[in-house]
């Protein structure tokens, strides 16, 4: 059962994401600026963080492939992206499994590049026309600050989640 807590976790966030939180952020941001929620992402990398490269890799793969067929026009973009980072940041040290601002580093870290990667492939398919100085002041800064807020308040009480689930999957490994 303990399995299928990440996949709640991930699905809520997924909708969240995508069909609340753009109408509430709209009264709290002029016209020109952008906030895009990135707590899938964040949720993937806390996932390989605290549980491993390959269930990272495989939360991605099968959240990016949901998320594209969802809310894109291009499949891949985002498949491509929360693997990769998933699996990127899923750093087996200590020192930074057991560390929450090491943990709310990578996630504003790989909310970064993520934005980054996907501006750069919709600027050279031509989907944006953006500038890049447009593009840092307008939507990467008020994304990163907004999804860091998000991820102070997410660390802690993933990093329990995936305790549990950690330690339901020891008891059945058993």
């Amino acid at each position: 059962m303990s399995r299928v807590y990440f996949s709640l976790v991930l699905s809520l966030l997924l909708v969240a994401e995508g069909s609340l939180l753009p109408y509430i952020m709209q009264n709290y941001t002029d016209a020109t600026q952008f906030i895009i929620p990135r707590f899938s992402l964040m949720v993937i990398v806390l996932i390989g963080l605290y549980s491993g490269k390959q269930v990272a890799l495989i939360y991605g793969l099968a959240f990016g492939l949901i998320y594209d067929v969802v809310y894109t026009n291009y499949l891949g973009i985002y498949l491509f992206g929360f693997a990769f980072l998933g699996y990127l940041f899923s750093i087996p040290l200590k020192v930074v499994k057991e560390s929450v601002l090491w943990a709310v580093l990578i996630c504003i870290s790989s909310v970064f590049l993520f934005e980054y990667y996907q501006y750069g492939l919709f600027y050279v398919l031509g989907v944006t026309d953006m500038s890049g100085s447009v593009f840092f002041t307008n939507r990467l800064v008020p994304t990163l600050i907004f999804n860091s807020a998000f991820a102070i308040i997410l660390v802690l009480p993933f990093r329990k989640l995936a305790q549990h689930v950690n330690e339901q999957a020891s008891f059945r490994d058993r």
